[in-house]
Formats: structure tokens, sequence, C-alpha cells
């Protein structure tokens, strides 16, 4: 239709899929990035492990498909091996090592990205999956590396604006027999965003490459205010236990303008083997968030955030030795204020009832008094079931700033049929988060009459029971983290297309004075084939440990909490209580968390024009760390429940060269992870451990991805048509129940099936005229909303676990006296959808 017909009759149908020999015949593969390359040629190349579970995402790739302006981690995932939510080998997302260009740029307090760098910025993506050598740094996840775009021997430039357009949301149904005064939804807007990147010589010798990408988000918040209605006075809420009825009290809404600018600022200089590269790269960004069951002018929070790393790197590459010294900084800031100005200075009430009167709202606080003329005075108007309504000011305002400095030396020497290696790292982690209440302090009520004011405790001075205590505006918490690490390194070619690696890697992970692991050690051994030789193949087996790198937002669990007091006054008299910040006891000789992983595959690539993949992966990962009744501990040293991950994969993926003018790509994936540790934030150990074992979320199943590109010309106008297709499996699906105990898994983890299929079709059209391209993205083109979360409380209650059973027995739950628990109406109720259909419009130019 766009002249296509025509080009396939009269084209070869090797060169539609680039297949022919004379188009790929001079591939460079020493640094094994080329397509068609399986694995480097240069034994000397430090950035390629020949039995790596590796994809190198070229930008030019990525950026043809429909990804707008997307950053790194925006794509990471699709990259084979990537599980559930940007996760490699069953662990979670947060678990994932990011850096740029080698240099660590993850989120020092809780894992996972941290700086966002535009795909425009970038020359393309490492990401490795696993069968990690000695040399790598990684934790028990993946390893997601950009590199930076270098200058160009001229001057060029690469400008993008970009304007979007998204439909609104699917949100949660309500639920029967439940109620909240205030509710609220929340829908995206429109956004803009420009990018321009510009690369090129400065004198001699010199380069540069800078850019920026400013963006504008809308976000839209509505609110609802409503009163229980009780029209045959019977003192039940109309509608119970269905879907209640209400009386609408008043609707709101607030339009939220938020900007991101990353930026990059590069110079270079290359002399013979010598190399230096001095960067900063880094991103501005604000964001708010709303409190719904509160007033407006108490639901509001802002926050502006700078991340960024600075980081300078010597490279010296002679014939048979390659030096590499790198120093980094990573820096994090985060400052919160209240969104309404009028309300930064007044205390946060938390009250489980609306406050009458309510001076922020009085149209609310007037429907909600249940004083003279209250219409259903049988019935409280608006009662608050669970949890607090909000007014005054904004509450905890929390302010965080991290910096992680970085020192990174390598050395590789080639020694006859050996290349030798060796290097050291360090990364020194500090934590500084400021909290502090608006108007300097926190009121709770449970009732009219009943008050409870909190505020931060000098960590200085004592408080006790009785006399005074000091108090201060802010509360002040500073963790410290360190990793280093070293590593003995040895690839022996005992053929021309036969290598052999073996190594051992010694990691120090200490959290403050609470953790120290100082001796972990890493073997790590793989070996390569090229059975169609010049890089054209490989098949390669590995086998290697790692250990889990510790965030220092950890520290809140072994160092230090916030110490406040609550001074309590009710119609029952007066109280004290004092919150002294100690951190949770930590068990006596704690092992750190260990995973050992053994990878196979294949990899070959006939003629450099096509590339086919298939490995095999398992992990077993044990040693957990969780809090536990007696403290935070490995889980099972006690013959109790071990808290242990165990991973079996199944990959393979077909590729055409992108030279051809149909570009194919295609990947499938099973995995099965299976265990009951799901990761540091879990708090599954701190109650019953009965069911925990089964299918944890980041249980993959199956999945697969087809991406396609096809160009032809329609008069002067080229014309490219670009698809990704993705389809993956639900998450595990689990009961759980809320009891005397805690929560607790009322059948085997992950027992009552999965979710619903997740698919997605994204698709770009692209014209080019006169080197100007005009391009229209569009995400989830059918527009599936499907649930990617669902509720899994159960019931609640004085309830215990129904150890080895099955989703048919939930109905026979009994509490303890015999009775029917209380169940969930929300039970399995979508709690979250997939993202609904936007399209983004484009201009691209090139310089």
């Amino acid at each position: 239709m766009l002249g296509y017909a025509s080009i396939a009759r009269a084209d070869d149908p090797r060169d539609i899929f680039g297949l022919k020999p004379k188009a790929n015949a001079n591939v460079d593969c020493r640094d094994g990035k080329a397509f068609g390359c399986a694995q480097p040629s240069d034994p000397l190349a430090d950035d390629d492990v020949p039995y790596a579970l590796r994809t190198w995402l070229p930008a030019s790739y990525v950026l043809s498909l429909p990804t707008a302006n997307a950053a790194q981690v925006d794509v990471a995932s699709f990259a084979l091996g990537a599980g559930v939510d940007g996760g490699f080998g069953g662990a979670t997302a947060s678990e994932n090592r990011w850096t740029i260009d080698g240099a660590p740029a993850d989120d020092g307090q809780s894992g996972g990205a941290d700086t966002v760098v535009p795909l425009t910025f970038l020359d393309g993506l490492y990401v490795t999956a696993g069968g990690f050598s000695a040399r790598d740094r990684t934790s028990t996840g993946g390893v997601i590396d950009a590199r930076l775009k270098r200058g160009t021997a001229t001057h060029e430039l690469d400008a993008q604006v970009w304007l979007g357009w998204t439909a609104a949301a699917r949100h949660r149904p309500t639920i029967p027999a439940t109620y909240s005064v205030r509710t609220g939804v929340v829908d995206p807007g429109p956004d803009a965003s420009l990018s321009v990147v510009a690369t090129g010589p400065i004198a001699r010798e010199w380069w540069y490459a800078a850019g920026i990408a400013p963006s504008l988000r809308r976000t839209d918040f509505a609110f609802v205010a409503h009163t229980l209605v009780d029209a045959d006075q019977d003192g039940v809420p109309d509608g119970f236990p269905g879907i209640v009825t209400t009386d609408l009290v008043e609707r709101d809404a607030r339009h939220v303008t938020t900007y991101d600018v990353p930026m990059m600022a590069r110079a270079g200089w290359d002399r013979g083997p010598h190399h230096l590269e001095l960067t900063i790269v880094g991103d501005a960004f604000s964001d708010t968030r709303f409190l719904f069951n509160s007033t407006l002018q108490s639901s509001g929070i802002d926050a502006s955030s700078l991340v960024g790393d600075g980081i300078a790197t010597w490279k010296s590459n002679w014939t048979d030795t390659h030096l590499r010294v790198q120093a980094a900084w990573h820096r994090s800031q985060r400052h919160e204020s209240a969104r309404d100005p009028a309300a930064a200075n007044m205390p946060q009430l938390l009250s489980a009832y609306v406050p009458d009167p309510l001076a922020q709202d009085p149209a609310l606080g007037g429907a909600c008094s249940d004083g003279g003329g209250d219409p259903y005075p049988k019935l409280t108007n608006c009662p608050i079931p669970s949890g607090w309504f909000a007014s005054g000011g904004p509450g905890a305002l929390v302010d965080t700033t991290i910096d992680r400095p970085s020192l990174t030396a390598d050395v590789s020497h080639r020694e006859g049929n050996h290349v030798l290696r060796a290097g050291a790292t360090g990364e020194d982690t500090r934590q500084v988060t400021d909290t502090r209440f608006s108007g300097g302090e926190q009121l709770r009520s449970l009732f009219p009459g009943h008050m409870d004011e909190r505020k931060f405790l000098d960590p200085n001075t004592p408080c006790e029971a009785t006399g005074p205590c000091t108090t201060v505006d802010t509360s002040e918490l500073a963790y410290r983290t360190r990793y280093t690490a070293a590593y003995v390194e040895d690839t022996w070619h005992a053929a021309p297309n036969i290598q052999v690696d073996g190594g051992l890697r010694w990691e120090l992970m200490w959290v403050g004075s609470a953790l120290h692991f100082s001796n972990e050690l890493a073997p790590r051994l793989g070996a390569s084939w090229d059975p169609l030789g010049n890089g054209m193949s490989r098949v390669w087996t590995s086998m290697g440990r790692s250990f889990a790198v510790l965030p220092a937002g950890l520290g809140a669990t072994v160092l230090r909490r916030d110490r406040y007091v609550d001074e309590v006054t009710s119609p029952f008299g007066t109280g004290r209580q004092v919150e002294t910040g100690a951190p949770f006891a930590v068990a006596r000789n704690l092992h750190p968390i260990t995973q050992d992983e053994v990878t196979a595959g294949v990899e070959l690539s006939p003629l450099h024009a096509m590339r086919l993949t298939g490995w095999a992966q398992a992990r077993y990962l044990r040693r957990g760390l969780a809090l536990t009744p007696d403290g935070f501990d490995n889980p099972g040293h006690d013959l109790d429940l071990e808290a242990s991950r165990n991973t079996a994969l199944f990959g393979a993926e077909v590729a055409t060269a992108p030279t051809g003018k149909l570009v194919l790509r295609a990947g499938y994936l099973y995995g099965h992870t299976v265990g009951s540790w799901t990761g540091l934030a879990s708090a599954d150990f701190e109650f019953v451990t009965q069911n925990l074992v089964g299918a944890l979320p980041t249980d993959a199943g199956h999945r697969t991805y087809i991406e396609a590109e096809r160009s032809g010309r329609v008069g002067p106008v080229r014309v490219t048509v670009a698809l990704r297709l993705s389809l993956g499996s639900g998450r595990p699906r689990s009961a759980l129940g809320s009891s005397d105990d805690g929560t607790i898994y009322l059948v085997p983890r992950g027992s009552l099936g999965r979710g619903p299929l997740l698919t997605q079709t994204n698709a770009r059209v692209q014209a080019t005229w006169h080197g100007v391209d005009v391009l229209l993205d569009v995400f989830n083109v059918f527009d599936h909303r499907d649930a990617t979360s669902l509720d899994e409380f159960y019931a609640g209650g004085s309830i215990h676990p129904i150890v080895g059973g099955a989703a048919s027995d939930l109905v026979f739950l009994r509490t303890e006296s015999g009775g029917v628990p209380a169940r969930n109406p929300g039970f399995q109720v979508p709690t979250g959808y997939q993202a609904p259909l936007s399209a983004v419009l484009g201009v691209r130019s090139r310089f």
C-alpha cells in the first residue's frame, strides 16, 4: 500500500532481510558490539564476557522503535532475559545494578535506577542478565550499563520535539460495604518534551558531547467528597452490605504540571593509546502527591529532586596491556514542601473522625456534622472505618541527600595464550535524611477530647516517662554503607576458537556498624567455543556466585530510626509514650545473601546477518535477610523456614540485520521462580511462616516479544513503520489474611493461579523528507486495560493458615471460635491496570 509490494517483488528476498553476504562482509568484531558478532575478536576487550547472558541495545536501534522520548530505565526490559517489572533471573528490579559508562548510578537508598538518562544521550545499553565474570560489579539481579555518546569528527546536532496525549486511566471500581469521606482518581494529562544533543571536536585530540532534554507533564487529580445516607432511618447505611448509597458534598480538581530536565556535558581527549573522558550527567525534576482522605489544603506535597553523576575515566590501551582508572561521584537530593503555602506552618491533625467545625472545608464539615439538623440522626454521617482523616498541614516532610563516591581500577595483560586481569573498586554511600513536621508537630485524635501531640526528640538528650523532654523541629538520620571489591581473573585461549575463563572476586559489604560482611568470596568460571569461527558463534557455559549489594536505606532497620515523644491528653488523664528510635535487634553470626548461578547457551550469527540465540539459566539464592520475631536475621539457621529463592529460565531469540528493509527481532522466555524470600523489603518472616513457599511475584511464566521495522518510499518521502508487540503471563496470585499474628498466607503462596495475560502493541509511523522526520508513536494501540495487580486479602480475624491447602479450601476457613471470618469484599478486585492508550507526535532533524 505504501509501495512495499513493488519493492518486495523487485528486490532479492535476502536483501529485504539484510541477509546478503556482501552487505556484511567487513564486520568489525573487536569489541563484540556489531550485529553479527557473537563475541569480541579482541582478547583484551574488557566490555564483553564471552559466556555472559548479555544484550547490546544500540540507541540507534531502540530509537527506531516506538519509544518516543524514552530513557534507559524504560527500555532495559527490551533485553533478552528481562522478567517481571524489569527484574532479571527471578530477582526484583531493586536488585539490579545501574551504571553509566561503568560508574555506579543506582539508588543508594533502596536500590534500582536513580540517574535517568534519555536515549538521545546514549550510544547504547549493555544489559547483562547473568553469566558474570570476576570483573563484573553485580548484585543478585542484572546489570544495566548506559554508554554515553562520544564526540564526533565533525559538529553534529540532533534535535527532537514531542507532544503527547494520554487517554483517561481505568480506575478501581467501588468496593461493596466500603466508604471513604473523600476519594480521588489520577489521570494523565498532555505532555511536551524537547531534546537537543550536540557532538563534535573541540580542538586537536579533544572532543565534546552535550545534551539537554527538558519536558513538562500535566497530571489531573479529581476529588469527590460524600456522606452516607440513611433514608429509611434504620441506623444502617443504605445499600449496605452492597455498594453503599452516598450524598455528594463537593467535587474538586487539581491540575499539576511537573518538569523533568535531564542534562549531559562531556569532554574527552584521545592521544595514541591514551584516552581521558570527563562527564557530568544528571536530572532535575519535580513531582507532586496528594492524600485523598483529607482536606485539600492538607493533602498536597511537592517535591523537587536533583540527581547526577560526575565521572572521570582514564584509559590506556597498549598492544598487550589495557589500563582503566575511574573516579565517580553520584549525588541525589530531594526536598519536600507543602503544596499549599497556607498549610506550610500548620500542624497536621490525623483524626478518626471528621472534625466539627472544619475550618479548612466548611462545606464538608457541615455535611459531616452529626449535630442539630442532622438528616440521619441514627447514623454517623462521615465515619472513618480505618486509617485517619487528615486536616491542617501536610504532616511529615522529608529531605534526603545521598552521596556515593567511587573509585575503580582495572588492568588486563596478554601473556601468550592467557589474558590476565586484576582490579579493585570501592563505593562509600552516605545517606542523610531530615524529617520535619509542618507546624513543628503532628496531632492525632481518636475521638473529640483525645489528643496525641507528637514531636521529634533531641537525639542527645534523654526523655523519661516523667519530667521535661527536649524536642527539636527536625529529626536527622545518617546511614553509611561501604562496598569494596577486588578480583583476579585469567582467560585462557586454549585454541583460536576456545576460551576458558576463571576468576575469584572478593567483596566487602558493610552497613554502618551493624552489618559487617567482610569476606565474601565469589568464584566464577566459564568457557566459550566458536564453532563457526571469526566471532560468528559461541557455545558457552558458566557458573558463579554473587552477593547482594545492600542499600543505605537498610539503616532504618539495623542502625537508627526517628526518635519522638507522644504527649497524650484525654478525659481519662494524661500520658507519655517515647519512641527511642532504637533499631531492630541484629542476630549474631549473620551470613550475606548468597546466590549461585549456572548458565549454558548458544548464539549463532551466520553470514553476520542473522542472530539466533538460545540459553538456559538456573539461580539458587539462600541466606536471605529479613525481619523476624527475634530481629533482623537469616531465617532458617534455627531450623525454621529458610529465606530462599530458586529460579529456572529458558530464553530464545532470533534477529535479522538492521541493514535490511525489513528488520525483525523476536524472543521468548519461560521462567519459574519459587521460594519464600521476595527481597529486603519483605515483611513475611515477621509473623507466621506457614505457606510462605510457593511461586513468587517475580515468577515470569511465559513472556514473548516481537519487534519489526519496514521501510519504503512514497514518491520523495521515505516511510517507515515499526511495531513492538509483547505478551506476558500475569502475576501469581495468593490469598492473605489479616490475623491476630499479623499478615499470613492462608494457602500456599501463589496457589490461586495467575492474573490475566498482559498484551501490548506499540506502533510507529514515520515520514522522512529532506532530512526531517515526522513521527507518530502510539502506545497500547488496542487500549488493553487488564489488571496488573489485585487485592490479595481474603479475610481477617482470629484465623490461621490452612497448611498445605488449596484455593478450594478457603470457603471452609473459620475463626478460632468456629465462626465465619469477616471476608474482604475487595478480594481479587484489581488495584492497578495497564497504562491506557497514548499517542506522541514528534519532529526530529539532524544537522
